[in-house]
């Protein structure tokens, strides 16, 4: 017997499967789609072998034309007329994923925007482009303090919610521009006495469906003693002998900013 994939046939995805038994054995000819049955047995058991020729799509980003399987038999002496059945094909979204995070930035108070990690990874087994991304100040977070920044291209654009701890990348773009485009994002602190907690960062991409699944990086936070000043010392006391007790300067002015 041999059994055709006629129609539709994508080698690169398709793949016709046949359990050999003690006396059938199956030939997959994955140039040409057709796996050929050869064997003597009865037309019973012959019957019971089609009946289990299996079809199998091995992509993951599948062509969705109907395949056509063409089935002809034959008794040593002549094929039988072909008969077809129809394989149809849906394709399925595949999550985008994320990877490589995990990096810790060591954040120093007044270190300025910093970028956060260089080391993640983007990919969608399914589609070229990616459609937006969150960043989030997930623990930690410090709504006086913490600032993450994002320079938009022609393509992404970045939106900073300073009251959620949130900022959102989008705009169409592939993969490989996401990837470069999350791994520019800053954090900065804006306070001079800052909160030493750690910030945890949560990233997540979207393909326009559905979300990856979450990675995280660390932040971490080291305060410096900033120095107290002291000003307006400019006045000047006049002082005569014999005079009393007499203050020097009453407009100073005391500060320390942490």
């Amino acid at each position: 017997a041999t059994i055709t994939i006629s129609a539709g046939y994508v080698s690169s995805e398709d793949v016709l499967g046949f359990t050999d038994t003690s006396s059938i054995t199956g030939s997959w000819n994955a140039s040409t789609g057709v796996i050929t049955l050869s064997g003597t047995d009865t037309t019973a058991n012959y019957e019971t072998a089609l009946e289990s020729v299996t079809y199998n799509n091995t992509s993951e980003n599948p062509n969705t034309s109907a395949r056509t399987i063409t089935w002809v038999i034959n008794d040593g002496d002549g094929n039988s007329s072909s008969v077809t059945s129809t394989v149809s094909v849906s394709a399925v979204n595949d999550v985008p994923t994320l990877s490589g995070a995990g990096k810790t930035l060591s954040f120093t108070e007044n270190g300025g925007s910093t970028v956060i990690d260089g080391s993640l990874s983007v990919a969608d087994v399914d589609d070229v482009n990616l459609e937006s991304a969150t960043i989030t100040i997930s623990t930690g977070y410090v709504s006086s303090e913490d600032v993450l920044g994002f320079t938009d291209t022609s393509s992404i654009t970045g939106s900073w919610n300073g009251s959620t701890g949130v900022i959102t990348l989008s705009g169409t773009d592939t993969t490989a521009n996401y990837e470069t485009a999350l791994e520019s994002l800053t954090y900065n602190n804006t306070s001079e006495n800052p909160n030493t907690i750690a910030r945890t960062i949560t990233w997540v991409i979207n393909d326009g469906t559905v979300n990856s699944s979450s990675v995280t990086s660390t932040i971490s936070m080291t305060a410096v003693n900033d120095v107290p000043t002291l000003g307006d010392a400019d006045g000047t006391l006049s002082f005569t002998e014999n005079g009393v007790a007499t203050v020097i300067d009453g407009t100073l002015s005391v500060a320390d900013v942490d």
